[in-house]
């Protein structure tokens, strides 16, 4: 038998060579094994057998027992078609399975040519897996694992991740399993060797990165022992020649990529505006966003007929951009389609820094026109250093120096958190909403067809500046996914990120699970590369706040210990299956706890467990004194990482539209405390019959700087998200 050696190139050129030559694109079990060996991969090489009696012979070298599997270029799923007998003891057995094997391939595919036999030593029984390569065509080599058998066929239950990576990236993703436990042994069994695990597919990674004709590799199935790893069976598919590690992108001059993202810095802190081509029928939408801009604000319109209503607003038109006194350090085109090429070389050739088109109408039309223009955009762009933005979206919104992509949008104030989208209702619903959930934007941008600048360059903008705490993202798809998924990473590394993606359906996927290209479908590599990434996901507007909300105003939440405090006995019920459902935990409190909760605790009709069922202690936060020291028992406890608090149901909510001065100071001890305690606090405020009342006293909340949210799933659910960001961020060391 044959083990693996150092890496020799050579030996896998020639593999490669020979299957080319041949007209294959499939390489036999043999030849892929030896490409693993060739690769430094530990595998044993079974040997190959076209007659009984060669199957004999070998079985004798190898030594009984063995096992025999068939042959064949067109057979992938060797068991279906009787190609694989087992456990064989004597050289008699080897020639009855050997003659069973060919006589099974005819039957059961009479058009599959039968090349003989692999013979390989019978492995001891372990924990069975699959592993791989294969490759997406916006992020390149992935690597997949899972456990074998129905979990990977019926169940589904594997893990992705980008190539390459190191071992503590391979052990997570055995850790993400649904059926990890079996591997660590479950039920007395002995664990597998996690460390071998993890290192093959940190290998299998390296082999992806340095050769790209593979184009799919199965390891199906690999036995774990408590000591080591084998793989029993391999099958490598070759894409064509030079087909490459990683997708190309587009060629990027990077001299004038990074002139480029200058400019767009620049204009996010614009100095001198120009919106071009605003009209009345539009409301002159775009001079109105731009009235409160504290830099100088100009219009380009021709037509006299809309000249007059732009300078009643108090803005100065222009007939051309060379008119204008200044430099233009951004400019709004609203141009008819046709148009907007003209429009771009006029920015270029004035030396204006960048330009949101919010023209639509070109390639996401799929009309021949719209594409034919985007192309002459980009052309254009091409070829110069200006900052194009989109076209098809709302362009740039920096609330402190008043540059607005809409009226009535929030300005003068600064910010910390960033959001980024490919819809211009996203991005003007996430802005909109912002200040009224305690969210103060930095910087915004709505990216539309992305045709220049990628979601990846607004990232890192947004990323490196200084003020910024949190990243929020709306996208459908990327171009360059591996850039993106860098961008991403080095951006999670210092900052949240969440991402909510558009379109994330499985309607691509194939049938079976049982290979790793079917394994990684559309939607699985998108939240495996968000997962490697650091980022966290979320699926809706109202998640994304919350999220953000929780991320950028509460602090680092730690564990999974919840402190839960309800007003009712079934409330308590209630969050506390809420929070167990969304995956934390609601751990008994320390005797030290229990013994300060009972010397004051009002157990009729109320119990101290966690979670507290305080109404009647709390007095529905009336008795301050007493929710202060309950919170402060939390605040303590060490098995608590998060404390979760509901206030204002029934009764008493009602009281607060005529006694708000008791919202007020129960308010104000909560922002005391916010402030002091080491730990994450949030508010749930519930809607009920009393919504007015509540949504005042959110907003009188969210004044003083706490975190509120409006029911128990939502409360939990962004926990969950924070938690899981800030456990990657301590898994990776960051």
């Amino acid at each position: 038998m044959l083990y693996a050696s150092d890496v020799n190139d050579t030996i896998i050129d020639k593999i490669f060579a020979d299957a080319t030559a041949t007209g294959r694109t499939a390489l036999s079990e043999v030849e892929s094994k030896r490409v693993l060996a060739a690769a430094g991969i530990a595998v044993a090489i079974p040997e190959s057998a076209a007659n009984a009696g060669d199957a004999a012979a070998a079985a004798a070298r190898i030594g009984f027992p063995v096992v025999l599997k068939v042959l064949s270029p067109e057979i992938s799923h060797k068991s279906e078609v009787g190609g694989v007998a087992l456990n064989l003891h004597s050289e008699a057995e080897v020639r009855e399975a050997f003659e069973r094997i060919r006589r099974g391939l005819a039957e059961r595919a009479p058009d599959a040519r039968f090349a003989g036999v692999a013979v390989q030593p019978q492995i001891a029984p372990g924990v069975e897996l699959i592993a791989g390569v294969t490759r997406d065509d916006r992020f390149g080599p992935m690597i997949v694992a899972g456990l074998g058998g129905i979990f990977v066929e019926v169940l589904k239950d594997t893990a992705i991740r980008i190539a390459p990576f190191d071992r503590r990236t391979g052990r997570a993703m055995l850790e993400e399993l649904r059926g990890a436990a079996i591997l660590h042994g479950a039920r007395g069994a002995r664990p597998a060797d996690l460390d071998a695990i993890a290192d093959l597919l940190v290998e299998l990674g390296d082999l992806a990165m340095r050769r790209g004709e593979i184009r799919e590799l199965d390891l199906n199935p690999i036995v774990a022992h408590e000591n080591g790893v084998a793989i029993l069976d391999a099958r490598i598919l070759l894409g064509p020649p030079g087909a490459g590690i990683v997708p190309t992108p587009a060629a990027v001059n990077p001299e004038k990529h990074r002139a480029r993202i200058a400019n767009l810095k620049r204009a996010f802190a614009a100095r001198a505006v120009a919106v071009i081509g605003d009209k009345r029928a539009g409301g002159y939408l775009w001079v109105r966003a731009l009235k409160r801009f504290t830099g100088k604000l100009y219009s380009i319109q021709i037509d006299a007929k809309e000249i007059a209503g732009i300078e009643e607003l108090g803005v100065v038109n222009y007939q051309s951009l060379a008119e204008v006194p200044e430099r233009i350090d951004y400019a709004v085109s609203a141009v008819p389609r046709q148009i907007a090429p003209y429009i771009l070389k006029d920015c270029v050739a004035n030396q204006v820094g960048g330009i949101g088109f919010f023209t639509s109408g070109f390639s996401e039309t799929t009309e021949e026109i719209g594409i034919k223009l985007e192309a002459e955009l980009k052309s254009i762009a091409s070829a110069a250093e200006i900052a194009l933005v989109g076209p098809n979206c709302m362009g740039l919104y920096n609330p402190s120096i008043g540059l607005s992509n809409f009226p009535d949008l929030n300005t003068g104030a600064a910010g910390d958190v960033c959001f980024i989208s490919q819809s211009g209702t996203h991005s003007i619903n996430f802005c909109s909403q912002a200040p009224g959930r305690g969210i103060r934007v930095n910087l915004a941008a709505s990216i539309g067809n992305v045709l220049m600048i990628e979601a990846a360059d607004y990232i890192d903008v947004m990323a490196a500046d200084p003020a910024t705490r949190v990243i929020g993202m709306y996208v459908e798809g990327v171009r360059d996914g591996r850039r993106f998924f860098e961008s991403l990473s080095r951006a999670a590394a210092q900052h949240p990120v969440v991402v909510w993606k558009g379109g994330m359906t499985e309607a691509g996927a194939r049938a079976t699970f049982s290979h790793t290209g079917s394994i990684a479908t559309p939607a699985a590599v998108w939240s495996a590369m968000v997962r490697q990434s650091g980022a966290v996901s979320v699926a809706g507007l109202d998640a994304m706040l919350d999220a953000v909300e929780m991320l950028a105003r509460g602090r680092r939440v730690a564990g999974r210990g919840m402190g839960l405090v309800a007003m009712t006995g079934g409330q308590s019920v209630v969050i506390t299956d809420t929070f167990a459902g969304a995956g934390l935990e609601i751990p008994a409190l320390s005797s030290a706890s229990y013994d300060e909760l009972k010397g004051f605790f009002n157990i009729i009709g109320g119990s101290y467990r966690n979670p507290l069922d305080a109404g009647g202690t709390i007095g529905g936060g009336v008795h301050t004194g007493n929710l202060e020291r309950i919170l402060a028992i939390l605040d303590r406890d060490a098995a608590i990482d998060a404390i979760v608090l509901e206030v204002g149901t029934g009764l008493r909510a009602q009281r607060w539209a005529t006694h708000e001065d008791e919202l007020t100071a129960m308010l104000d001890r909560l922002a005391e405390f916010a402030r002091t305690s080491a730990k994450p606090f949030a508010l749930v405020m519930h809607p009920a019959h009393v919504e007015t009342i509540v949504v005042r006293a959110r907003a009188l909340a969210r004044e003083r700087g706490l975190v509120v949210f409006e029911s128990f799933e939502r409360a939990a659910a962004a926990t969950r998200t924070a938690y899981e960001y800030w456990a990657g961020r301590a898994a990776r060391g960051d």
